[in-house]
């Protein structure tokens, strides 16, 4: 039998080494539309969509081939997200024409803030502006076009350099159609506005497609979109390349080619399912932050807490939790800290710790539920209510606050990415002590450490004023190496496993330990490394004559042990902790100390119940619910705990 298969073509199949590839094959590209066409898009993009003019101008010459994108103006096609629909349009596009997003959320967690000072001020910050929503396109504000293509520039390299595709861009042009939204963009200089299509999701892509081609980005925010002679010298070009004889088309010549045009999804518009609740900017984040945190190509966790910190910041500050703009910048990182003493914000570094820490931790209903609105949305999953109750706790939102704290290191030259990542670890691990009840309260460290002592003098359990110590406390001690480490568990039995939180907790219920509390943010204001002070607050000599340095260790073993009383440091023939007699303890305090510990651990153990899922993402607790059997116990026995409580 002879074959039937044609030879005289040639295959697109390439077989190299042990890879088999197939190329996307060169075509021609098509002139540019007629004018009419052009205009009849601008127009109807205006009555039926809402868009400006200068919008809908830049949208109608973005297309391949307009006439097939004409009949979706009037029905747009519709995307589910959580809290609504976006519509959208769906065709081809010059490539050219796309911008990456500057601000692309996957590298949020790189970003350098003027908050970190120093050499680490790289103006990435400065375009994060307020977005304001229209009916079918965003409002941004930029300081300056040098500005903004300076940050495209920064970006666009962060972003190629972090995310590899795979299948190469250069071997099949953009595969998945980017989305973005027609995008005004003002300038603070004065300078004119431009309308771009701003990609939101597929900025990785465009990134590599645009260094395939050779594009920087002033050709694509400005030279392409100001008249069509570019985009026809740019056709000419990619045509020219696909005209040559096969073997004088190098692999450089063929990316090209392939990137020269994609498939895009514009979104034109959002309906929200209760009118009032998103808008158009929020929608679009929640879409980004699905396609990344709910797939199998995650943003890092240090990424995903930033760009939701954001939000919470921006929900804040909309709502009417900071005092002003200024307020909202610090908290944000785009103050230094000499900016914000200067402008009445802050003291000491401790100060923003404890305001976030705060922000992020308190039972407030007023805080919580604003801060805790954007969260909701990007964890809630499609399920059969979308009032399904979504969990969002202190241990989801504490993670957000480390990272706000951990722009005042990233990208500091005495701060390299490991002793970042130990910092932030700390403060997490250390964060349970905010269960307290407690707020911002002191200016004057004398003053807080005085209401401490007297708090737990007068109730013989730590206050207000001691959390708020403690606090503060734990800022300086996740900062300064060695002084509050996560517990490790390779010491044996008699390892002490204790949480930062828990070693903490140790020290608020101690005369001894709030002076120590104190001493460290001293120490820690004076930019020193915090030394240990006896329960005067005078500092221990060591054998060398000088202080006695505060490590984890002195912490752990010595000083506040686990299971024991503090052992007051005193001056023995090595320089290390004499043990004096103590008085005897409280039985009774020591009993309501033992329940006010139990309950914290009980508070614990509901929520982990709270947090335990289905396959779906669904909590089990709502889905199963308890027995009725069990349901009963537990009624009968916090029952009987409860009317006890009344009666004393």
């Amino acid at each position: 039998m002879t074959s039937t298969i044609n030879t005289s073509f040639p295959s697109p199949v390439q077989v190299h080494g042990e890879r088999t590839e197939m190329p996307r094959p060169l075509r021609r590209l098509p002139e540019l539309p007629a004018p009419a066409v052009i205009r009849e898009l601008r127009a109807a993009a205006k009555k039926a969509l809402g868009m400006s003019d200068r919008a809908a101008g830049a949208m109608s010459t973005i297309w391949v081939h307009p006439e097939a994108i004409l009949p979706q103006i009037e029905q747009p096609r519709r995307m589910r997200i959580p809290g609504g629909h976006l519509l959208y349009l769906d065709g081809l596009v010059w490539t050219p024409r796309l911008m990456a997003d500057p601000l692309n959320p996957r590298n949020a967690d790189r970003y350098f803030y003027p908050l970190a000072g120093g050499e680490a001020i790289s103006h990435d910050e400065s375009l994060v502006a307020n977005v304001e929503s229209l009916s079918g396109e965003l409002v941004m504000t930029a300081p300056s076009p040098r500005e903004l293509l300076h940050a495209l520039e920064v970006a666009m390299d962060k972003t190629r350099k972090s995310n590899d595709p795979n299948p190469p861009i250069r071997d099949q042009g953009i595969m998945d159609a980017p989305f973005g939204v027609m995008t005004v963009l003002n300038f603070s200089d004065g300078s004119t506005d431009i309308a771009v299509p701003l990609v939101r999701e597929g900025s990785s892509r465009t990134s590599h497609a645009h260094d395939a081609l050779g594009l920087e980005p002033e050709d694509t925010v400005l030279r392409m979109p100001a008249s069509s002679k570019a985009m026809t010298e740019f056709i000419a070009d990619i045509n020219s390349i696909v005209s040559r004889p096969a073997d004088e088309v190098d692999e450089d010549d063929r990316a090209r080619v392939r990137c020269a045009t994609t498939n895009f999804l514009l979104i034109v518009g959002f309906e929200p399912d209760t009118p009032g609740t998103l808008d158009l900017a929020a929608a679009i984040k929640i879409k980004v932050a699905q396609e990344h945190l709910n797939t199998k190509q995650d943003w890092t966790d240090a990424a995903q807490n930033s760009t939701m910190a954001d939000d919470c910041l921006q929900a804040a500050y909309r709502g009417g939790l900071l005092k002003s703009s200024a307020d909202y910048n610090w908290l944000l990182g785009r103050l230094t800290h000499e900016e914000a003493v200067e402008v009445g914000l802050a003291e000491h570094f401790d100060d923003r710790f404890a305001r976030l820490m705060w922000m992020f931790t308190t039972a407030d209903p007023q805080v919580h539920d604003v801060i805790r609105r954007p969260i909701a949305f990007v964890l809630r999953q499609e399920k059969k209510s979308d009032n399904a109750r979504v969990r969002v706790t202190s241990k989801t939102k504490v993670p957000l606050a480390a990272e706000l704290v951990a722009r005042e290191f990233r990208g500091h030259p005495d701060y390299p990415d490991t002793d970042v990542d130990r910092i932030v670890k700390v403060i997490q691990n250390g964060a349970a002590i905010t269960k307290h009840a407690w707020s911002v309260q002191h200016t004057s460290l004398t003053a807080l450490e005085k209401d401490a002592q007297a708090e737990l003098a007068s109730a013989g359990v730590p206050g207000a004023s001691c959390a708020e110590l403690a606090v503060r406390a734990l800022y300086y001690g996740a900062v300064w190496d060695d002084v509050f480490r996560i517990a490790r568990n390779d010491q044996g039995a008699g390892s002490d496993r204790r949480s930062v939180a828990d070693l903490i907790e140790a020290m608020m219920g101690t005369s001894a330990g709030i002076t120590q509390l104190a001493s460290i943010v001293r120490d820690g204001r004076a930019d020193q490394q915090p030394i240990e002070v006896d329960a005067d607050g005078e500092p221990v000599i060591a054998g060398d004559g000088g202080p006695v340095p505060l490590t984890n260790q002195r912490l752990r073993y010595v000083l506040f042990p686990k299971g024991g009383s503090a052992k007051k440091p005193g001056k023995g023939p090595e320089g290390g902790p004499n043990p004096e007699p103590q008085p005897e303890p409280d039985p009774y305090v020591e009993a309501q100390e033992t329940i006010d510990k139990a309950l914290r651990e009980l508070t614990d153990f509901f929520e982990y119940l709270e947090d335990q899922v289905d396959d779906s993402g669904a909590p089990l607790v709502e889905s199963q619910g308890l027995t009725a059997a069990q349901a009963k116990r537990w009624r009968k026995t916090l029952g009987s705990l409860l009317q006890k409580v009344n009666e004393w």
